[in-house]
């Protein structure tokens, strides 16, 4: 047996002293200068030089994941094994996990050049970064290294429920030197920032670039950013002016500025490292913003318009300097040159429309683990006004295996959408397969604003409220008929079958048994209509005019061929007054249920939708009384995993 194949492939070094190390068992490796020996448990080969504990990046305890690990090692799946993790955890720390895990992280993933053919990536920090799957799935081999042996274990678990055999899971990073030889790695990531000892790790950035044949990626926060992510989603913390100098001159976790990243990057025999911005803080981040050239751009909207300050900073250049975190990339200057991976889609994409070829314009991580790359004409200074859209293009990269079927699903809606329902506006599919190893769907990038862009401006609320009423009510595909047993456990005890599954909280099941046995005595008999439903129509899905008109409905990933009808436009409203007043989910359901505290326009739409369907009150009563139930099947049916207690935080059932 050879070191190569005691680790699949991977030659390794002792991180003390440097020498390759020689296998002495199946499960051991052993140094021939130093005479340490590296064991091999559960798969996971201890490349540590030291047995000190490393301090851990986020606080899930070691009894919480042991628990997980036991889940899985009895057989249980990971997916149920995460779930029941996440339950045992304090809301806190299960929110700080599920932002940690999120795939949409690796979004920067599309603007590097990599390499056509091998490809293989290092990731340092937190092995359960959700990172490493967008790696996998571009057809990396990935190599996960890092202090904790249980953290990196349960990733190697989550690794192989969600990428099998495309991750290695080494325990070690408190050695001087990196464990592999020279250029071993295509792709070399370096997250949570430059490595610190009291962190646990002993190497520093020239042993990142002396590993890395490629390019080198560090992810970073900085040391001027003017606000930092909680690590829970949508919480920021933006420092007063003192303890903004504070931290700027005594930074916490020994944060760099972006000239300082610059510098311990650089290095003979790498190119000028090239700068984003991910924005608004990588924990988090939506924006890919390129900090060295034009494009991907921040996108400035009505809304952020509105901020003055924001406007002015951005105006007068002090965006690449205030941002909270950086993704620095810098590449071997002898590394074979490629264009970067969406240069290289773009241009496959042009030959197989037939359209010319165009430019990034913007780069979304969304929530919803995909990269969302809009671009536009290159070298058009107009291209927002063509009115022909060529190249002017919308590209869905799935960033999670959840998310690719939603992708496909999408497609196939707006295909049969633009076919069946022409008065439905609805982008125009150009394209959905794989492209330079990358799964991807591309449409007719549609003009105007996402409405929440125009959120409080009640006029274009109340016209896209009634456009939306006229245009979902053409979506039928089945006309009325009196609900019989069948359909309503098809259509309605499915739904209550699913989040009861999963709803955990007493109080919840007991709801969720009662409100079941109410809507049964409700809605059988009653004529009910079967409509193409959205399932998750919310503002961000609805493009508009600037004056609120619609322009077409986005995301129809979890779309439903012929489902309950008035949801969709229900949904629509209940979260446009949501985001607006900043209500919780709880308190908007209950104004739309309550209907008292309905804004005219709002009812209006609402009075119109039934008009033209001759909905019975009895059948929007039951599906308003519903609506939390519906809503949280929706999501139970397309997340990767189920959010602990969600129905109970939300809604208070």
């Amino acid at each position: 047996m050879t070191t190569r194949a005691a680790h699949s492939g991977l030659e390794l070094f002792c991180p003390a002293c440097r020498r390759a190390l020689r296998p002495l068992a199946p499960d051991r490796l052993e140094c021939p200068r130093c005479a340490r020996v590296h064991v091999s448990t559960d798969g996971l080969l201890d490349l540590r030089v030291t047995r000190r504990a490393a301090p851990e990046p986020w606080r899930l305890s070691s009894v919480e994941i042991a628990s997980a690990l036991a889940d899985l090692a009895g057989g249980t799946p990971y997916r149920e094994a995460l779930e029941r993790l996440l339950l045992a955890c304090s809301d806190e720390h299960a929110e700080r996990l599920m932002q940690l895990q999120r795939e949409s992280r690796g979004a920067w993933l599309l603007l590097l050049r990599g390499p056509r053919g091998g490809r293989t990536a290092l990731l340092l920090g937190n092995g359960l970064s959700g990172t490493s799957v967008p790696l996998c799935n571009a057809g990396f081999e990935v190599t996960l290294f890092e202090p904790c042996a249980e953290r990196l274990r349960l990733a190697q678990r989550r690794n192989e429920a969600l990428a099998p055999g495309r991750t290695r899971a080494l325990h070690g990073g408190d050695g001087i030197a990196l464990p592999f030889g020279d250029a071993s790695f295509d792709l070399v990531l370096q997250e949570d920032g430059p490595p610190r000892r009291e962190h646990g790790w002993g190497h520093d950035l020239g042993e990142c670039r002396r590993v890395c044949a490629g390019e080198l990626v560090l992810v970073a926060d900085n040391r001027y950013g003017y606000k930092r992510s909680s690590g829970r989603r949508g919480v920021f913390h933006v420092p007063g002016p003192l303890e903004y100098v504070r931290n700027a001159l005594v930074p916490r976790d020994g944060e760099l500025s972006l000239g300082a990243y610059r510098r311990a990057l650089r290095a003979p025999g790498f190119e000028r490292p090239s700068a984003f911005a991910l924005y608004p803080h990588a924990q988090e981040f939506t924006f890919v913003v390129g900090l060295d050239q034009r494009t991907p751009r921040l996108a400035l909207g009505p809304k952020e318009r509105e901020n003055r300050l924001k406007v002015l900073g951005n105006g007068l250049g002090l965006f690449p300097w205030l941002t909270p975190s950086y993704a620095l990339v810098a590449a071997r200057a002898d590394a074979r040159a490629e264009p970067a991976r969406i240069e290289r889609i773009l241009a496959e994409l042009a030959r197989r429309i037939g359209e010319p070829e165009p430019c990034i314009e913007e780069l979304v991580a969304t929530r919803g683990n995909t990269a969302l790359v809009q671009t536009c004409a290159k070298g058009d200074p107009h291209a927002r006004r063509r009115e022909d859209g060529r190249g002017r293009w919308t590209i869905h990269v799935p960033l999670s295996p959840a998310q690719a079927s939603q992708v496909r699903n999408h497609c196939t809606f707006l295909g049969r959408l633009r076919r069946e329902f022409p008065r439905v506006p609805v982008p125009e599919p150009l394209f959905v397969g794989e492209i330079d190893g990358v799964f991807l769907s591309c449409e007719r990038r549609l003009s105007g604003w996402t409405a929440p862009q125009l959120t409080g401006n009640r006029e274009a609320a109340a016209r896209m409220f009634a456009d939306a009423a006229r245009h979902l009510a053409e979506l039928v595909v089945e006309p009325a008929r009196p609900l019989d047993q069948q359909d309503f456990e098809k259509l309605v005890g499915a739904r209550f079958e699913r989040v009861a599954r999963r709803a955990s909280v007493p109080s919840t099941l007991e709801n969720l048994t009662r409100w079941r046995e109410r809507a049964r005595e409700s809605l059988i008999g009653l004529a009910v209509p079967r409509v193409v439903q959205h399932a998750d129509l919310r503002s961000k899905h609805v493009q508009v005019q600037p004056d609120g008109s619609v322009l077409g409905y986005l995301d129809w990933g979890s779309a439903e061929p012929a489902d309950l009808p008035y949801f969709d436009l229900l949904h629509l409203i209940v979260h446009e007054r949501k985001q607006e007043a900043r209500l919780r989910a709880s308190d908007a359901w209950r104004i739309v249920r309550e209907r008292a505290a309905l804004r005219p326009h709002e009812s209006a739409a609402l009075d119109d939708y039934a008009r033209r369907l001759e909905l019975d009150e009895r059948v929007l009563r039951a599906i308003e009384q519903l609506y939390p139930v519906i809503v949280g099947a929706m999501a139970e049916k397309h997340w990767d995993y189920s959010r602990p207690r969600w129905l109970h935080r939300q809604f208070g059932i």
